[in-house]
Order: structure tokens, then C-alpha cells, then sequence
């Protein structure tokens, strides 16, 4: 099972239909439950679980940061998770690992996760979701 965010070339992939947009009325993101009933990795899940990862920092959800560029399992239960920081001199990297390591614990088909900091494409605000941008207060 393999789902990536973004490319390389820092161009969002456009949404699936078959994924919700994660923006729902209420402001929260339902949980995907299939992985928890069926005892596989799902990625949506996985994706759902990191949105409980706050960055300290700006106070927002790295999935909504646009920090996460990527979600895959391997065929052994790895969960290959392939985000960015802010910025290369962020001190955050090792609370970032133990964040994300803890969200995705325990999780349905997962039995270790493997976290990548990349730094290509480089993180900017406009990888950020319009329910990030509304929360900092920079759109309505």
C-alpha cells in the first residue's frame, strides 16, 4: 500500500475523490476506522493519527502545516513517513521523531515506523491548508 502527498518537484498531488479533503465542517478530521477493524495499515489512518502531531512551535498540526509529504507502508508493517521542518536549522527534529513515532504506535498493521526529514521541495506557507492558514489568522 503506498500513498505519497507530494512529488518531488513540490507540486501537490491533486486530491483523491476517494479521500476526504480533511477540512470537514466541524473542523475536525474523522477518523478512518477500517484499519482498526481490519487489522491492516491504512494509510488515511495513519495520515488521520498525524494529524494529532501539534507543532510546538506555530501550534498546527503537521499534516495541515503541510509538513508531511508522505505516508507508505512496507510489506513488512514499516510505516515510511517522509516529512520536512519550518526551516534546516529547525531544533525540533527529535521531538518531531518521537511525536510522530507516537502517534502511529500501536496502530493496526504497523510495526515500526521509519521517520525521513527531508528537505526537498523545501516547506513553504503555501503548502499550507486553507484550515492551517485560518487557525494562524491569515485567511477567513
Amino acid at each position: 500500500m503506498a500513498f505519497w502527498t507530494r512529488e518531488r518537484g513540490g507540486s501537490p498531488i491533486p486530491p483523491s475523490p476517494d479521500l476526504p479533503a480533511g477540512d470537514g465542517s466541524n473542523g475536525a478530521t474523522p477518523l478512518s476506522v477500517s484499519g482498526w477493524l481490519q487489522d491492516k495499515p491504512d494509510v488515511q489512518m495513519l495520515q488521520d493519527l498525524l494529524h494529532g502531531v501539534i507543532d510546538p512551535e506555530i501550534g498546527v498540526n503537521i499534516v495541515d502545516l503541510g509538513l508531511v509529504y508522505g505516508i507508505r507502508v512496507s510489506s513488512d508493517g514499516v510505516a515510511l513517513v517522509r516529512m520536512t521542518l519550518t526551516t534546516p536549522g529547525c531544533p525540533l527534529s527529535a521531538y518531531m521523531d518521537d511525536a510522530v513515532r507516537g502517534a502511529l504506535w500501536g496502530a493496526p498493521g504497523v510495526s515500526d515506523v521509519d521517520l525521513q526529514i527531508i528537505w526537498e521541495p523545501p516547506w513553504s506557507t503555501d503548502m499550507m491548508s486553507h484550515r492551517a492558514k485560518q487557525e494562524l489568522g491569515w485567511e477567513r
